[in-house]
C-alpha cells in the first residue's frame, strides 16, 4: 500500500460518532446558564459582605472567571475530560442556584437550577458538551508547529 492509500484510513473515523455542530438553542442556553452563574456568583457575594459590596463582587467574579477558565472553557489547557465536564458544570450551576436561593432570590434560583437540569441531560443524551473544544491539528506537521 502507498501513503495515498493509507492516509484516507487513517484520516477516517471508521468506528467514531459524527459529531455535529450544537445547535444555536444549545449554544445559547450554555451562554445564558454561565452568565447566570457569574451574577449568582457577584450577588451572593454583595450579599454576603455587606459595606464591602463592590470588593466582594470583583473578588467572586475574578475567582469563578478563573477557575472557569482553567477548568470549563473550551480553550483551557487543563479542561476536564467529557464525563467530569457536564457533571461539574451542572454542579456549579446548581451551587449557583441556591447562592441565589439563599439571597433571597426564589424565582431566578429555580429558573437557574431547572435549566441546569436540562443542560446537564441535553449534554449526556447528546454525548458531548454544546460549546466544544476547537479540534486541534494532529501528525507530523502539526507537531513541529507547537
Amino acid at each position: 500500500m502507498t501513503d495515498k492509500e493509507i492516509a484516507p484510513a487513517r484520516n477516517s473515523a471508521a468506528g467514531a460518532p459524527h459529531r455535529t455542530s450544537p445547535s444555536p438553542a444549545r449554544q445559547v442556553l450554555a451562554f445564558a446558564l454561565e452568565t447566570a452563574l457569574l451574577f449568582a456568583v457577584a450577588y451572593g457575594a454583595i450579599r454576603a459582605f455587606p459595606g464591602y459590596e463592590a470588593v466582594a463582587a470583583v473578588a467572586a467574579l475574578a475567582c469563578g472567571v478563573l477557575l472557569w477558565g482553567l477548568l470549563m472553557a473550551p480553550r483551557a489547557k487543563n479542561r476536564l475530560p467529557w464525563p467530569a465536564l457536564p457533571l461539574v458544570a451542572a454542579g456549579a450551576f446548581l451551587a449557583g442556584a441556591g447562592t441565589l436561593m439563599m439571597s433571597g432570590l426564589p424565582v431566578p434560583a429555580l429558573l437557574l437550577g431547572a435549566a441546569a437540569a436540562v443542560n446537564l441531560l441535553w449534554d449526556l443524551v447528546s454525548g458531548y458538551p454544546a460549546v466544544a473544544a476547537p479540534a486541534r491539528p494532529a501528525g507530523r506537521r502539526s507537531a513541529k508547529r507547537r
